[in-house]
């Protein structure tokens, strides 16, 4: 390592790096301990705050995901108060354990994900744009069938088709890398 690569700027850009390529896990991982989409999002937001404030604190060659992790499973510690209205909330062992095993799962999720990218690919571009349509934030299947063409009906059948190719393709991708 040369004198460079602690200077402000430096780290600077590696906190940026870190976060740009982990914030997809971290993401998921919050979504894991929280009872909605929109929560995880906010706490996302925060724990990337704190992640900025403290990134002066790791150390870098360790394991940025989990330390992230960790900070993520503060903030929804933090944040528990606000959940206690919802229907289904979890005492703090349960909370613990579904941590726990999140991050245990996160090298499987993160191959299953990066399998699912190849997959993807691998569509006809008007499929692909109904699957993605179809799951971004505020997406739906009548906006996905609009956007592609399809009747509402023929966009169920699609979807249905499609996510059987993928879990087919994703299930073989798996197979195929961990083959010896």
């Amino acid at each position: 390592m040369n004198a460079d690569s602690n200077s402000p700027a430096e780290r600077q850009k590696q906190l940026v790096r870190l976060l740009t390529q982990n914030q997809r896990r971290i993401f998921s991982y919050l979504y894991t301990l929280v009872p909605d989409r929109h929560a995880a999002e906010d706490l996302l937001q925060e724990t990337c705050m704190v992640i900025c404030e403290k990134f002066d604190e790791f150390q870098p060659g360790t394991d940025f995901v989990a330390w992230a992790c960790q900070i993520a499973y503060w903030e929804v510690r933090a944040a528990r108060q606000k959940f206690a209205r919802a229907k289904v909330v979890f005492d703090d062992a349960v909370l613990e354990a579904v941590a726990k095993t999140a991050v245990e799962m996160t090298p499987e999720l993160s191959e299953r994900h990066e399998a699912l990218a190849k997959c993807l690919e691998k569509l006809h571009p008007r499929d692909r744009e109904l699957i993605i349509t179809r799951y971004e934030p505020g997406g739906g299947v009548e906006a996905a069938a609009q956007r592609t063409g399809r009747t509402i009906v023929a966009a169920y059948k699609a979807l249905a088709r499609i996510r059987k190719l993928l879990q087919d393709c994703v299930s073989l991708q798996l197979k195929t890398e961990t083959a010896p």
